[in-house]
């Protein structure tokens, strides 16, 4: 890591920018220039990931608390304008995600009244933005009101620029950043592959990536150093390949994810190849959680007993394989059955008459837990049933009146605490693990990603790359 590049970090006087290749250090970089600081530090970033990143790093480099503070941009900006309501016109504690736009439109108001800028200026003697390509223009005009009373550096990668935004624009360096930010550097060692100790990948990713930014394919015949693996297929056979591939790679402990591009139709592909990999596999679930949310409401909105049943039966199908050979006839008809000496699986028959006596939810999520300890049923939605589990806790302990209360709570306290999966094995899109590291990556489906989703598929793996697809040149569109 250069020394020189963290001092010229926490020189800086006016508004700059670092370009922050994956795996370059970038967390390294803002603790190292925060830890030269004599004043405190808002350092800003986009998820609590994120954060706990940033705050694990600083102690690690044992930056003294004192010269920062971490948080969310939406974090900081809901709390700042919820101090001062009058200020900022803003009186929601919980935005809606079609209200974090106009609370970014009050903050950046609120910045321009001179006692607000007064407080700011106490407070802190600085600002780091972390990720700045995932910045909205909302966020960015935001940052721009701070950049007029504090020193201002963001730091981020274009080439990850793949969020999508709801109602909003992703800030535009070409137009926003490089003609009115200074650049005060860019990283340039792949430290992520050099401690895995593989440089000659991270040597190649680095020249791929050049490739990229100069709207040029990768050529996948030639040059792969050995930790990248090319699996070519047909069409046809796609799947299959898809299949064996990751098979090959259940043998060992490391850690592994295998990613589809973030369109809606990948999403759903993810959950379908863990389903047929029986598990083995796990998928990530969006961060929002829109299908937990819209099951706890239709379980809400429930006639009777026997149609949350069924309603839950039909959850259970989407979090397990087999969930249908487990039960009887009679419990998939939402019926208290009896139990014989043919009663297969009696545990899950004896969970499921519980529920369908009496319709309490501890008796529901007791069901859950007799379908997760049942051999032939197996979870392929791990993060999705941990949530659900999650959800029915806080609802038992009585911190909520409905289920769908308590999974708003939930939600809100999942931000702070992160994923509940801690799966080795995952099956996601570029979009939900950008930023995240794992020891090997697969890219299912090569030839479906453009040039920014395929850059951060391959910068997921610390140890080996295997790419699948039709096509010898990347992006194949």
């Amino acid at each position: 890591m250069s020394d020189e590049l963290a001092i010229t970090l926490a020189n800086c006087t006016t508004k700059g920018y670092v370009i922050a290749p994956a795996g370059y250090g970038k967390t390294h970089l803002i603790a190292m220039s925060v830890k030269t600081a004599k004043q405190r530090q808002l350092i800003l970033t986009h998820t609590f990931a994120g954060v706990n990143s940033i705050k694990a790093k600083m102690a690690a480099l044992k930056v003294p608390a004192s010269l920062y503070q971490v948080d969310t941009i939406a974090s900081w900006s809901l709390r700042l304008c919820l101090a001062y309501p009058k200020g900022s016109g803003w009186k929601v504690d919980n935005p809606t995600s079609k209200q974090w736009n106009k609370l970014y439109e009050s903050c950046s108001g609120l910045l321009t009244k001179a006692f607000i800028r007064h407080i700011i200026v106490c407070s802190y003697a600085g600002v780091y933005v972390d990720e700045y390509q995932d910045c909205s223009d909302l966020q960015h005009t935001l940052v721009c009101a701070l950049a007029e009373v504090l020193p201002c550096r963001v730091l981020g990668d274009p080439m990850q620029a793949i969020f999508d935004f709801d109602g909003g624009k992703p800030v535009d360096w070409d137009v926003s950043i490089y003609p009115h930010f200074d650049c005060l550097g860019q990283l340039e060692t792949p430290w992520r592959w050099e401690n895995a100790r593989q440089p000659e990948l991270g040597a190649w990713l680095k020249a791929a990536r050049a490739t990229l930014e100069q709207g040029q394919k990768i050529d996948l015949l030639h040059g792969l150093p050995p930790s990248v693996k090319r699996v070519y297929t047909d069409s046809e056979y796609l799947s299959s390949k898809q299949y064996s591939s990751l098979c090959g790679l259940l043998g060992h402990d490391e850690s592994v994810i295998a990613l589809h591009g973030g369109d809606q139709q990948s999403k759903n592909k993810t959950h379908l190849l863990a389903r047929t990999m029986a598990g083995r596999f796990s998928s990530i679930e969006e961060v929002e959680g829109k299908e937990l949310h819209a099951f706890f409401k239709k379980l809400d909105a429930a006639k009777n007993h026997q149609e949350c049943f069924l309603l839950t039966l039909e959850f259970a199908k989407k979090c397990f394989t087999g969930v249908a050979d487990t039960l009887t006839a009679g419990t998939k008809r939402g019926e208290v059955a009896n139990q014989n000496k043919g009663t297969k699986y009696p545990l899950v028959l004896q969970a499921a008459n519980a529920y369908l006596n009496n319709p309490q939810i501890i008796h529901l999520k007791s069901f859950f837990l007799a379908l997760k300890d049942n051999p032939e049923t197996s979870a392929y939605r791990r993060d999705l049933l941990y949530r659900f589990l999650s959800v029915l806790k806080i609802h038992i302990d009585g911190d909520a009146k409905t289920l769908s209360d308590s999974a708003i709570l939930y939600q809100r306290d999942m931000r702070h605490t992160g994923r509940p999966i801690s799966h080795r094995k995952l099956i996601g899109t570029t979009l939900l693990v950008k930023g995240l590291e794992y020891d090997h990556a697969v890219i299912l489906d090569a030839d479906a990603l453009d040039a920014k989703d395929l850059y951060v598929a391959m910068t997921r793996g610390s140890k080996s790359l295997t790419i699948i697809g039709t096509s010898r040149h990347l992006p194949a569109r």
